[in-house]
């Protein structure tokens, strides 16, 4: 039953990253850990085999506790993910709402609407880091300007994805009253730029060839459990 649910995790992270919704190097790790954990599973299984032919009671005892711990853990990975794919990770931003022309800066008068477009993602996270009290993650933020044309070069792009995650941190941490325990929390920042089209998932009912040339900040977000960034549930 366990190895059916992260088979089913393993299918909706492929099917996240088509929709921008979890980073492609992410995705891999994630991916990576879950099928370190069916292959240890499976080796579990045959040491339980084995134990029941030929183990002593304490080596019983001994093995089960370890399993015991293994579930639990790797239960508690994919609930974090399963409740982690039903929120929207994925938001696109218009350059203005942010900087003046030829700009990676946020300016003192743009100041209060980038903080109000970007409260509600800040938000999100701070809710799922409170719905999650016992975990520690790895926030893996991921943010693009797009290159629309030749005068946006790649270091003013990447220095206006730098400018919009730093804003988002700086907004989660404004709220650490309503996150458990915010030491626990580690940021992974990933800043750049990209010129290719962005799927829109579904996400925008009237979207028209003329929207993939226009200048858009896009953010991504991932709350990962520590233990699986590591690359195992054990």
């Amino acid at each position: 039953m366990m190895k059916k649910e992260i088979r089913y995790t393993i299918k909706q992270t492929t099917e996240k990253v088509k929709c921008n919704e979890v980073d492609f190097q992410v995705a891999n790790e994630i991916i990576d850990s879950l099928t370190a954990t069916i292959k240890h599973m499976d080796t579990l299984m045959a040491t339980s085999a084995r134990l029941e032919k030929k183990g002593t009671r304490e080596e019983v005892i001994i093995f089960a506790e370890h399993v015991s711990v293994v579930v639990i853990s790797a239960m508690r990975i994919l609930k974090s993910l399963c409740d982690l794919y039903d929120i929207s990770t994925y938001s696109q931003f218009e350059t203005a709402t942010f900087f003046s022309a030829d700009s990676s800066n946020i300016p003192p008068e743009k100041i209060a609407e980038a903080r109000k477009a970007i409260e509600p993602v800040a938000q999100r996270i701070v809710r799922f880091l409170g719905d999650h009290p016992r975990q520690r993650f790895v926030a893996v933020i991921t943010c693009s300007s797009t290159l629309v044309d030749q005068e946006l070069n790649f270091k003013l792009c990447q220095g206006r994805a730098r400018s919009v995650t730093n804003l988002l941190v700086e907004l989660i941490r404004s709220n650490e009253e309503f996150i458990p325990k915010p030491n626990w929390i580690h940021y992974n920042i990933k800043c750049g730029a990209i010129s290719e089209e962005f799927p829109y998932c579904g996400r925008k009912k009237h979207h028209t060839p003329e929207d993939n040339h226009r200048s858009m900040v896009s953010l991504n977000w991932n709350l990962l459990p520590t233990s699986l960034h590591a690359g195992t549930f054990n």
